[in-house]
């Protein structure tokens, strides 16, 4: 990943050559303090992350999707809509 510490030079920077760099691996943009403002990831990486992520929360809170999934009632979609479409018409004059 390439790291640019935001300054004079580089925000003059055309968009052409950061887009050249986030296509190699991604872009940490720092101020500079050299604090992380922004990092921007290829789509594939982003994806990637997101996905991994997400895996991580469904592990990390299971027992609390099984216990939700365990109480699940209700009715289903194709009821909820009749259901709505009735209530809509009967506020019909």
């Amino acid at each position: 990943m390439t790291t640019i510490v935001l300054n004079a030079d580089t925000s003059q920077m055309p968009i052409a050559r950061l887009i050249e760099q986030v296509n190699r691996g991604g872009v940490e943009i720092q101020d500079a303090n050299g604090n992380a403002i922004a990092v921007v990831l290829p789509a594939a990486e982003h994806a990637a992350l997101v996905y991994a992520e997400a895996f991580r929360d469904i592990e990390e809170h299971r027992s609390e999707l099984q216990a939700a999934l365990a109480r699940r009632g209700g009715v289903t979609t194709a009821e909820l809509l009749r259901r709505a479409a009735a209530a809509a018409a009967a506020q019909q004059p």
